[in-house]
């Protein structure tokens, strides 16, 4: 493992982030303090879920859909730009392993992740009483979800061709199915029939797993939602490492 050259790309990417701050720290706070405001403060504040307010039920859904925009945006953004700019063609004659090039794309995002969760949960905490309930849950599933959706940026920017491509994935595929995984609903107030079509969206298990690291309430199984991000985040980074040691639009 070449551990410098690792280092290297991943210090490369928070750099990157820092100088960009405008664009990639403020933006989810603001979004999420306003999402707040009106659903938790005003169509909310009388409602609960469980044994919880509406507000709280809200914040693990909010940090979670953050999460998963970040580490999708960061990836996918920052090797198109590297294939757009022929930067790429650097790393690829560097002394670095395809998985190391991999890797170093992939904690970049995680750790962006990681740093924007942490600082939306303590700007919630000025807003609403909530805690950690499960550390060791809340770590596992802001890693894995990152993961998951990092390796999934960089199998869109290996795809896309221009940079319109890269919002097609964002537009038709996570946005909808964040609004229908619970992000600001729980899915045992659905029908029945929509309850089960719930079931079949992945990013509802990211985000109940998620909810009930933070509150301790779930509607389905924790263990069953903490495997089924293990598994779809293997798999994708699994598939993102042999796109890159494929070659799949890096070698001309």
């Amino acid at each position: 493992m070449n551990w410098v050259g690792l280092w290297t790309l991943v210090k490369r990417e928070q750099v990157r982030t820092v100088k960009i701050i405008n664009q990639v720290i403020w933006p989810p706070i603001i979004s999420s303090l306003l999402y707040v405001l009106i659903f938790g403060f005003s169509l909310g504040k009388n409602f609960e879920i469980g044994d919880v307010s509406y507000l709280a039920f809200l914040v693990p859904g909010l940090i979670m859909m953050n999460v998963i925009m970040v580490s999708y945006e960061e990836s996918a953004s920052s090797l198109f730009l590297g294939k757009f700019i022929n930067y790429i063609q650097e790393l690829l004659i560097a002394p670095m392993s395809y998985i190391e090039l991999v890797l170093g794309f992939l904690f970049g995002s995680i750790v962006r992740s990681f740093f924007i969760a942490n600082l939306i949960l303590l700007v919630f905490l000025f807003f609403v009483k909530i805690s950690i309930f499960n550390v060791f849950l809340y770590l596992y599933f802001i890693i894995f979800v990152s993961l998951f959706f990092a390796s999934v940026g960089l199998i869109t920017a290996l795809w896309a061709e221009k940079f319109d491509n890269l919002a097609i994935f964002n537009t038709f595929f996570i946005t909808p199915l964040l609004f229908f995984g619970g992000v600001f609903h729980s899915i045992d107030l659905l029908p029945e029939f929509f309850k089960k079509l719930s079931l079949f969206n992945p990013l509802f298990y990211m985000i109940d797993g998620f909810r009930y690291s933070l509150l301790g309430l779930s509607s389905v199984d924790v263990l069953v939602s903490a495997a089924v991000v293990f598994v779809l985040s293997l798999i994708a980074f699994l598939f993102s490492v042999y796109l890159f040691k494929k070659g799949y639009k890096l070698k001309f």
